[in-house]
């Protein structure tokens, strides 16, 4: 039996036509023909739907931030903090520096959505009567259910100026006629409300401007120092444990003991600002600097010296994409400590003055224990802080774990 006459049978396997002889010593090997082009097309498809190309990596970093639910809730009240600072004067239904020595230290009217009418789609308030003891004198305020005060959506008050332009709507505005004030007043009848808000965008300035300074300075310190090492970093890091040895609240208070008296409000600000800065950027420094030297080491930092790149382009390519995650966090850490700390100068007098408004300049007024006793509405700040602290510490956890999308 030749070759030619030797038995043979057809298999198709995966699209491809293979035919098998017999296993007869000269045998002509096993031929294949070409493979199917619509097979090969149904292969493919699973493929392209599925999606070939990798996802990049903010994509990613996008998705796990989004399963975290203590992150979302973190990111909605932070964008609440900053949507409620950036439109303070929109929400605000009473000018914030309106003085009604016939409304000091007015309680909160309770707001209500039902009356006697059934479901009011605008909220109402009862007004508020005062009588007197005859025995303490004390104030006694009763709400007078007969009467309703409904705010008006979208109508005209206080004029204030917003992007360079001047306007009159409020979100709600109250009635001309009674005093409406859900949160209160102070001891000059101004609308606890109204300035809560206001002084909101005043301590998240400060905030942004101190962190924002802070971490430009301790990163790059922390990078330079690092990385170059030597006469380099021993003189960076002299300098920042001279700043980590100063006792952070007496240096402060020695700071603004030093202030000219004379000066405005603004500059007092901003020198506030500037102490602050100083004092926060050195523990981040120390740390970006730990990160730093561990990375300087590693194959791909080595390979890129070898290769030729620059310093800068080493630093600022290679080494701070690599300790980004940690800034963030530091920041998001960071953000609350200043809230606490502008807070807590401004509760004792020595941060930011009148006539400008914060929540720490808000907390002054509480400072007496009579009136905390009988005046509790004026701490409604601190619940302000609070939600604030709360909400930066939910976003940068979740944001730290999502920076990393591979980790488990």
């Amino acid at each position: 039996m030749n070759k030619r006459d030797s038995a043979h049978s057809d298999v198709a396997i995966g699209g491809l036509e293979v035919t098998l002889g017999d296993s007869v010593a000269g045998d002509a090997p096993s031929r294949a023909t070409a493979p199917d082009p619509d097979m090969a097309s149904k292969a493919r498809a699973p493929l392209e739907a599925a999606g070939s190309k990798p996802e990049s990596h903010w994509r990613l970093v996008t998705r796990r931030f989004l399963r975290s639910r203590s992150a979302i809730m973190g990111a909605l009240l932070v964008l609440a903090l900053i949507m409620s600072a950036v439109f303070a004067d929109f929400l605000s239904p009473y000018d914030p520096t309106l003085r009604d020595s016939a409304n000091f230290y007015m309680p909160p009217n309770a707001i209500h959505f039902v009356g006697k009418d059934g479901f009011s789609p605008v909220p109402y308030v009862h007004p508020l009567e005062t009588t007197f003891d005859p025995n303490t004198f004390a104030a006694i305020f009763a709400s007078d259910t007969s009467k309703e005060c409904h705010f008006q959506f979208l109508g005209q008050g206080w004029r204030y100026r917003f992007l360079g332009f001047e306007f009159d709507r409020h979100l709600l505005t109250p009635a001309a006629d009674c005093a409406m004030n859900v949160l209160g007043t102070d001891s000059l009848g101004r609308d606890m409300l109204s300035r809560i808000l206001v002084g909101s965008r005043l301590t998240l300035i400060m905030a942004g401007l101190v962190v924002a300074v802070s971490i430009t300075i301790g990163t790059l310190v922390g990078l330079v120092s690092g990385y170059f090492g030597g006469i380099v970093d021993l003189l960076l890091q002299r300098v920042t444990e001279f700043i980590l040895a100063l006792p952070e609240l007496p240096f402060f208070l020695a700071l603004v003991a030093i202030m000219p008296r004379n000066a405005s409000p603004t500059t007092v600000f901003f020198l506030l600002a500037a102490i602050l800065s100083l004092l926060k950027w050195a523990g981040l420094a120390r740390e970006v600097r730990g990160k730093t030297l561990a990375l300087s080491r590693v194959d791909y930092i080595l390979s890129a010296e070898a290769l030729g790149a620059g310093n800068a382009r080493i630093i600022l390519r290679h080494l701070l994409p690599n300790i980004i995650s940690h800034v963030i966090v530091v920041t998001t850490l960071m953000i609350p400590q200043i809230i606490l700390a502008e807070s807590f100068l401004s509760f004792l007098g020595v941060g930011v003055q009148p006539p400008l408004v914060s929540w720490g300049l808000l907390l002054n007024a509480a400072k007496d224990m009579q009136n905390l006793g009988s005046y509790p509405w004026m701490l409604m700040p601190v619940g302000c802080i609070l939600i604030a602290v709360l909400g930066f510490n939910l976003f940068g956890d979740g944001l730290r774990d999502a920076i990393d999308p591979y980790a488990n």
